[in-house]
């Protein structure tokens, strides 16, 4: 069984209204998977559903080849760690004792307590009362609750809000290393497109609820509007040798849609045969956070669409 979770023409109602429509959703085991979307898209519930925290209106989620019942949902929870939203602790107890609530709760050693406070940094402060803590450390504790006693599911929520950029490095570092080092599956959400693009091997792109693209950043990448820019000794003869229709001209370059490499060795021939100097051919690159928009800008008056 490759297939950590999976979503299978899952749908959940507010007020009879789809919050979120997912036909068909597949976390491999092993994978590091980022699941964006706009505010209100549907992240939250996902995950909610994923931890047994939600019911599904319609449709099954299964974790690990299990499906959600009502005699194995304790079960499944237990092997599944997780900070959603904002974390939850006693802020009159220290972030060891905590953790040790949650050892309790886990049946797991108190070992473990200082294995995970180790992980997030924490080691130094177990002992100083949460309410003390820093916004940085209150998420820290929140991710070393989901990491304790290492669970072959983690449910990480926005797992790098309010830490200083030091501190999201490590914990980007920390998320990257968990499939190998403890053969952790992770799903991670970020507002952050640019930590996402650091962190994980999957993304999955929710809008209005339904899942508009799953797969690899660059695949995704590929698959949106790319253009390539030239610098010639004259672009406008240039751009009327080449023949190339929906020119734009700027900041001093020709502006193309994306054409292969053939294409673009029978454009040079035409300039050079026409003695136009070629100074510098190269594509276009974007962010993923700039793809994304793009990608999304539109969804409320198309009703969405899918990669």
């Amino acid at each position: 069984m490759k297939e950590m979770i999976k979503f299978e023409h899952v749908m959940k109602l507010y007020d009879k209204k789809p919050v979120v429509n997912v036909e068909h959703l597949v976390i491999e085991k092993g994978q590091i998977y980022g699941l964006i979307g706009p505010n209100g898209a549907g992240k939250s519930t996902i995950m909610k559903m994923i931890c047994g925290l939600q019911e599904t209106t319609k449709g099954q989620v299964t974790i690990q080849g299990k499906a959600y019942t009502h005699t194995n949902r304790h079960q499944i929870v237990s092997q599944i760690g997780s900070l959603i939203e904002a974390p939850s602790y006693y802020e009159h107890l220290s972030g060891f004792e905590n953790l040790k609530i949650v050892c309790q709760l886990k049946n797991l050693p108190i070992e473990e307590v200082d294995k995970a406070l180790e992980e997030v940094g924490l080691s130094q402060h177990k002992h100083k009362k949460v309410k003390n803590y820093s916004l940085g450390m209150k998420q820290r504790i929140g991710i070393a609750m989901a990491l304790i006693g290492r669970p072959p599911l983690i449910i990480l929520d926005e797992p790098t809000n309010g830490l200083d950029p030091q501190a999201k490095e490590e914990i980007r570092h920390l998320i990257r290393d968990l499939p190998a080092k403890y053969g952790s599956t992770v799903m991670v959400s970020s507002h952050a497109l640019d930590e996402i693009e650091r962190m994980v091997t999957q993304i999955g792109i929710i809008g209005q609820g339904k899942l508009l693209y799953q797969g690899t950043i660059d695949n995704f990448k590929q698959h949106q509007s790319r253009a390539i820019l030239m610098r010639t000794s004259d672009n406008q003869l240039a751009a009327s040798i080449m023949g190339i229709p929906n020119v734009i001209m700027t900041d001093g370059a020709i502006k193309f849609s994306y054409v292969d490499d053939n294409q673009i060795a029978s454009y040079l021939k035409k300039l050079v045969k026409a003695n136009i100097e070629v100074y510098r051919i190269y594509e276009e690159h974007k962010s993923l956070e700039e793809l994304f928009i793009e990608f999304t800008h539109d969804l409320t008056l198309t009703g969405g669409r899918v990669l």
